[in-house]
């Protein structure tokens, strides 16, 4: 009876099991940037404790999935500036830009990385494009941002302006950037 058994869980069961382990074609219904976007966001989780191996393997597999997506590569250059990879940084940034031009966060932080390379005219440049980026949101970040570079470069001028536009929009941190005495 008992070898009964086992031939039957052999000659039934365990071809049931295996074929489940069969790889399949993914769904027509896979959406390669949602896949990519979700492992851009676990990549991004893991640079926030510090652990690169995980941030590493999550933004390959993103590559994986949709390598021309702006996304992946800004999340890259993120990634490489924290490694201290200023080369690898610039190059992952222009593939982002060079994907999607019209992402007001890319130019942004684009614009922040060239200022901490001492390049103010680029990082002008750069924050001004993110300033007309269609359904950009965040222009009290970018005016913040063009202020603290103006300053680090002396550019008065330049940091008045930002200044005047950041009170327009946010008053708040206008006035923690440059109290009014």
């Amino acid at each position: 009876m008992k070898s009964f058994f086992i031939q039957f869980l052999s000659a039934v069961i365990f071809p049931l099991v295996f074929s489940a382990c069969v790889s399949q074609e993914p769904s027509s219904d896979f959406n390669k940037q949602q896949a990519a976007k979700a492992r851009v966001e676990l990549a991004l989780g893991y640079l926030q404790q510090n652990n690169f191996i995980q941030a590493k393997q999550n933004l390959d597999k993103a590559l994986i999935h949709d390598r021309n997506y702006y996304l992946v590569h800004s999340a890259f250059a993120h990634f490489y500036q924290l490694q201290g990879d200023v080369n690898e940084a610039r190059k992952s940034y222009l593939q982002a830009i060079k994907l999607d031009e019209k992402q007001g966060d890319v130019h942004n932080n684009f614009g922040t990385f060239l200022c901490r390379q001492g390049e103010f005219e680029q990082a002008n440049t750069q924050f001004e494009l993110a300033l007309v980026s269609p359904n950009y949101y965040h222009q009290a970040d970018t005016y913040e941002n063009m202020a603290l570079c103006s300053q680090a470069f002396n550019q008065q001028d330049a940091y008045q302006k930002a200044i005047n536009k950041l009170r327009q929009i946010d008053v708040n941190r206008a006035e923690k950037l440059n109290p009014v005495k």
